[in-house]
């Protein structure tokens, strides 16, 4: 009698722990925000931008005209050139001796709050905003485009079965307790 009792309070144990998961946990999908990039424009030779680490700008330049990226306040702000990368820190000052360099994109930050429309329907993907960075090389100007989105995915079965992830460990646990239960 008292191993069925011992057994019967395990599984209500075990029970409400699957209950207390919260709820995103349990939700069917994920949300993230997704900060991309569509491209230069117009396409710039020896040039290639793209997105690391969620919302870090990566620019790699093969040039053999030095390119200038200008900061949000429109003040050149870093400089390719076969040297390697510059930053404008009162003056042109060597950052790296490499032709690629990673900074946070500004207008692709993920938001601190979640934006309203977010708010409103978090269980739709949804086009949040559009940012640009100007480039000039060689007297022309250049545009990184890219945007940032939030996106939902469908989940899938891993992230159904997620929220019975801790039913073994749960079931192990109440084993060892009846197995002392009876001792």
């Amino acid at each position: 009698m008292r191993t069925v009792r011992a057994t019967i309070l395990v599984l209500v144990l075990a029970l409400a722990a699957l209950l207390a998961l919260p709820g995103a946990a349990s939700a069917h999908g994920t949300s993230s925000y997704v900060a991309s990039v569509q491209g230069i424009v117009p396409p710039l030779a020896g040039v290639e931008v793209g997105i690391q680490r969620g919302f870090q700008i990566v620019l790699a330049s093969h040039s053999r005209v030095p390119v200038v990226v200008d900061g949000p306040d429109g003040r050149p702000y870093l400089r390719f050139t076969r040297a390697g990368v510059s930053a404008n820190i009162g003056g042109w000052t060597l950052l790296t001796p490499r032709h690629t360099f990673a900074w946070p994109a500004p207008g692709a930050v993920r938001p601190r709050v979640a934006p309203l429309v977010v708010r409103k329907d978090p269980g739709k993907a949804h086009h949040l905003r559009d940012w640009r960075i100007r480039l000039r090389s060689g007297g022309r100007s250049y545009v990184v485009l890219g945007s940032l989105d939030y996106r939902v995915s469908d989940g899938g079965l891993a992230e159904l079965l997620f929220p019975f992830a801790p039913t073994p460990l749960l079931l192990l646990f109440a084993i060892g307790i009846v197995r002392r239960a009876r001792r």
